[in-house]
């Protein structure tokens, strides 16, 4: 396998390999503090006092020193135990927000996104539907209407994409999850007849912040093996023919894919 990527990418950035942002400010004052703190000590060696008024000052300014030395120590401390609060603090964010797409997704397992549907003008509920249970349906495995509970329109009006015009897409939800499964599994975007994709395709549903990964893998798919380009989530490590490991937030299993296979959900 070229690469792995979590499912996290794309999400903020992990605490893994944080390295905390500097502030100069307080960086100066500690350099200032520790250069006068060097000082201090330096005078204090260099000095003998003769009356027992200097032996006095001395004995007080070695006490102050070791004060302030302690209370740098101190802020040294809460400065660095703030740094760790901080990275669990971004791990815990990373964590919760990576527990918040994973279950918008998981609420999407059962239904899928089907693009290029042609749009007549005086499109009914009941058309579309059977429409779609149409589309769906693949020799050995028939999709009914009785089949989805939800068929809708994303919108009322077409994309234009590389100048052509696509349909608005439709999201389908069905009945039963096992049913998608085999629907999906079922309906190949590619035409292994015509040797061309179809005009209508069929995605599961996919968040976001999926989608957007799923672009980074056509991304990767298509990109020159020997540039070495970094995609952020994924990287390519100039391996041909190029495979893609993919965890899968809902199943928990990887999903591989491979130049000219189409990516059809999680």
């Amino acid at each position: 396998m070229a690469f792995s990527t979590r499912s996290k990418a794309g999400l903020n950035a992990s605490a893994q390999g944080y390295v905390p942002l500097p502030n100069p400010g307080l960086e100066q004052i500690n350099r200032s503090v520790t250069s006068t703190l060097d000082h201090m000590k330096t005078l204090l060696d260099e000095l003998e006092p003769a009356t027992p008024f200097e032996k006095g000052m001395k004995s007080y300014m070695t006490f102050l020193h070791c004060q302030f030395t302690e209370l740098k120590h101190q802020v040294d401390r809460v400065q660095s135990d703030s740094v760790v609060r901080h990275r669990n603090t971004m791990e815990t964010v990373d964590e919760l927000a990576l527990t918040c797409v994973k279950t918008e997704q998981y609420s999407r397992r059962d239904t899928v996104t089907v693009v290029g549907l042609v749009q007549p003008d005086n499109e009914t509920q009941a058309g579309l539907t059977k429409k779609v249970a149409e589309v769906l349906s693949t020799p050995g495995d028939t999709v009914t209407e009785t089949d989805l509970s939800v068929v809708h329109r994303n919108s009322n009006r077409p994309r234009i994409i590389k100048g052509k015009t696509i349909p608005p897409s439709v999201t389908v939800k069905f009945c039963r999850i096992d049913k998608k499964d085999r629907a999906l599994r079922a309906y190949k975007n590619f035409d292994v007849v015509q040797k061309r994709p179809r005009e209508v395709k069929v995605y599961q549903s996919l968040t976001p912040h999926y989608s957007s990964l799923r672009g980074t893998i056509y991304k990767f798919l298509n990109s020159n093996p020997d540039d070495g380009q970094d995609f952020g989530s994924i990287f390519n490590s100039g391996l041909s023919p190029k495979w893609v490991t993919y965890q899968s937030p809902t199943s928990g299993l990887a999903v591989k894919l491979s130049s000219g296979d189409y990516f059809t959900g999680i």
